[in-house]
């Protein structure tokens, strides 16, 4: 479950993100797309770019995302949300928000135009999706889509119930901060054909040494894992779904198919903080899994 923890703050995040990096109390609030994306100033734009504002948002063409060392090429973004520039001047997170951002490909940052787009031009664009239903009063939050999809390789959709979520914290002083609410429910669904084995595997590996071989620490930590699984109760994991974790388990980094897990939690919901929170202790971890029920189903890649 510690795995989703980034996953939940993400939309959490989103929206009040846009009010946090904006200019002080007396700069103007942006009214119009431009000038709220240019105050953001995470987008570069050049003369294909095009910024316009819709009647319950906004839509980007052909801009560009850098980091240290890689680019992202952008090819439209629309963003929906309730009273967006009301949300953004009132530091408040909107009651519903879309975002869609589609024709993504990455490259490395070098300086060679001509070599970032054929670069550019080998990739498979991927898309990403973010959709939520957020109840101010009763703080039912609904993440109805946090998705990727990469044609020919797969897709990974997150799925999340919460309950008792607030809107953003006047004073932010950590990450954490904005991790106040209840996991109610989340489901998983990874429909794999490369997709986990070329994106998310190397988010994990690229934790361990750089100088060692990482295949006798994958083989130990699978057995740890499938140890766990195994231990708890049928009440909590039931035999078949312990055989489909298991089955992912040893498949890694390259468990093709179609997998979907569902994870509530036992009695009381589960604070987004207990998962945020830093854990590397086992009877921690234990403790934790010890919380929830799981459920997993398999279905394996349809022969081409």
């Amino acid at each position: 479950m510690r795995f989703a923890a980034p996953l939940l703050l993400l939309p959490l995040l989103a929206a009040p993100a846009f009010a946090q990096d904006l200019p002080g109390d007396s700069e103007p609030v942006p009214t119009d797309c431009t000038s709220l994306f240019d105050n953001l100033g995470i987008l570069n734009r050049d003369k294909q770019s095009h910024i316009e504002d819709t009647p319950t948002g906004c839509a980007i063409t052909n801009v560009y995302f850098g980091s240290s060392y890689s680019r992202f090429a952008i090819g439209r973004i629309t963003l929906e949300a309730d009273d967006l520039f009301g949300a953004v001047a009132g530091h408040n997170r909107p009651a519903q928000l879309k975002l869609n951002v589609s024709g993504v490909r990455t490259s490395p940052d070098i300086d060679s135009p001509l070599n970032t787009y054929l670069i550019e031009m080998q990739q498979i664009p991927f898309e990403l999706n973010l959709a939520y239903r957020w109840d101010a009063t009763s703080g039912d939050f609904h993440l109805d889509d946090l998705s990727m999809h990469m044609p020919t390789i797969g897709s990974a959709v997150f799925k999340a119930e919460l309950s008792d979520v607030r809107d953003m914290p006047a004073s932010i002083e950590e990450p954490t901060d904005y991790a106040r609410g209840n996991v109610e429910k989340l489901t998983v669904t990874l429909d794999n054909h490369g997709l986990f084995t070329h994106v998310i595997a190397p988010i994990f590996l690229g934790t361990l040494p750089y100088d060692e071989d990482p295949r006798p620490f994958i083989a130990d930590t699978q057995k740890t894992v499938i140890g766990l699984i195994e231990a708890r109760p049928d009440s909590q994991i039931d035999p078949e779904s312990k055989a489909v974790l298991a089955r992912f388990v040893n498949a890694f980094p390259k468990p093709d198919g179609i997998y979907h897990f569902e994870i509530a939690p036992v009695d009381a919901p589960v604070s987004l903080e207990s998962l945020v929170a830093p854990n590397d202790n086992m009877v921690g971890l234990l403790e934790l899994l010890a919380r929830f029920n799981l459920s997993a189903e398999y279905q394996p890649v349809a022969a081409e």
